[in-house]
C-alpha cells in the first residue's frame, strides 16, 4: 500500500508539471517551410507546432506561419522573429501580412495591421534600423507602441518610419490643409495621412490654408489623433483643387466615410505633398507611390525573389 501511495504521489506530481508547463507555453500556430529552419536554435525541417515565445529564425528559404487566430504571414528568407498568440515581432529582415485584421507585426516598436480582411502588407527592418512598410493590397495602419496613430498607408503606398524618440510628448510636425467642421480644426497630414483634430490654438485665419503644425500628440478612438498645437506656420493661402492629401485618403471634413472615392487625386496634388512628417517623435517619410515590392517566394528547394505589385481594380 505504501508503495503504491508513492508511485501514485510521483504521477500526480508530473502530470502537475506537464501540465504547468504546457499552460506556460501553449500552442499558438504552426510554420510550414520547404526546406530547414530553426526555431530556439533547433534545426527543423518542413513544418512544427508553434508555442508562445517561439524564435523562428530562415535560412535560404521563406517560412509560412499561420497562427490559431487566423493570422497568416510569410517570414523571408535569412530572417528573423519571435511568435506570439497575436502577432509576429520581426527582429530581422522582412515579413509578409497575408491579409485579415487579426494579422499583426511588431518592429522596433512599430505595430503594423492591415485596415481590412483582404488588405496586405509587407514589412522590413533595415539596418540602420527603420522599418519600412508598404501596402500591397487595401489600406495598412501603423501605429506607436502607446497607440498613436503614425500612418494610413493606402494601396501602393511604401512609408519609411525612423523612431527618434517615443511618446505623446515627444515632438510632432505635420502639414496638410487645415479645415474646420462643427467647431473644430481638423487637419489630414500629406504624408502620413493621419487625420487629426487641432487644439490649443485659434486658427480661424488659416482655415482653407496649407499649414505647418508643431506640437504633442494625444492619441484617441477611431483614428482620430488630437494635437496639442503650440505653432502654426502658413505655407499657401490655398489648398490643392482637390482639397489636399485629406481628399485623397477620402477623409475629408465629412470622415472617413468617403474612404477610397479620393483616390485617384493623389497625382493632382503633386509637388503640394509633404515628403515627410514627425509624429511623435517617429519620422514618417514616402518612399514611393506604387512601386513594386520584391518579396521572397518559395519554389521547390530553393527560393527566388519574386516582384508582387499592389493589385488593380
Amino acid at each position: 500500500m505504501h508503495r503504491f501511495s508513492v508511485q501514485s504521489l510521483i504521477a500526480m506530481i508530473l502530470a502537475v508539471n506537464l501540465s504547468l508547463g504546457m499552460a506556460a507555453a501553449p500552442a499558438v500556430g504552426i510554420v510550414t517551410a520547404t526546406g530547414s529552419f530553426t526555431i530556439d536554435s533547433s534545426n527543423i525541417t518542413g513544418n512544427a507546432t508553434l508555442f508562445e515565445g517561439n524564435q523562428i529564425e530562415t535560412g535560404k528559404n521563406s517560412s509560412q506561419l499561420q497562427l490559431n487566430n487566423g493570422a497568416r504571414m510569410q517570414l523571408a528568407a535569412e530572417s528573423r522573429g519571435i511568435v506570439y498568440r497575436d502577432r509576429l515581432v520581426l527582429e530581422k529582415g522582412t515579413s509578409l501580412i497575408q491579409g485579415g485584421r487579426t494579422s499583426l507585426v511588431e518592429a522596433n516598436s512599430l505595430r503594423i495591421r492591415p485596415a481590412s480582411e483582404s488588405a496586405g502588407a509587407q514589412v522590413s527592418i533595415r539596418q540602420s534600423g527603420t522599418v519600412q512598410v508598404a501596402a500591397l493590397r487595401g489600406p495598412v495602419r501603423v501605429t506607436a507602441a502607446n497607440g498613436v496613430l503614425l500612418a494610413n498607408l493606402q494601396e501602393g503606398k511604401t512609408i519609411d518610419f525612423t523612431p527618434d524618440s517615443a511618446g505623446p510628448a515627444a515632438p510632432t510636425t505635420v502639414t496638410g490643409c487645415l479645415e474646420s467642421s462643427s467647431g473644430k480644426f481638423l487637419l489630414t497630414d500629406e504624408a502620413s495621412l493621419v487625420r487629426f483634430e487641432v487644439l490649443g490654438a485659434s486658427l480661424d485665419k488659416e482655415v482653407g490654408r496649407r499649414v505647418q503644425l508643431d506640437g504633442t500628440v494625444t492619441p484617441v478612438p477611431d483614428s482620430l489623433s488630437q494635437i496639442q498645437s503650440a505653432n502654426a506656420k502658413e505655407l499657401s493661402k490655398k489648398c490643392s483643387h482637390h482639397g489636399t492629401a485629406a481628399a485623397a485618403a477620402g477623409v475629408g471634413a465629412a470622415g472617413a466615410a468617403g474612404a477610397g472615392a479620393g483616390a485617384g487625386t493623389i497625382g493632382a496634388i503633386g509637388a503640394a505633398i509633404a515628403s515627410h512628417a514627425v509624429i511623435a517623435g517617429v519620422i514618417v517619410a514616402g518612399v514611393a507611390t506604387g512601386a513594386a515590392v520584391a518579396v521572397v517566394k518559395t519554389t521547390g528547394n530553393s527560393s527566388s525573389p519574386t516582384t508582387i505589385s499592389p493589385s488593380t481594380p
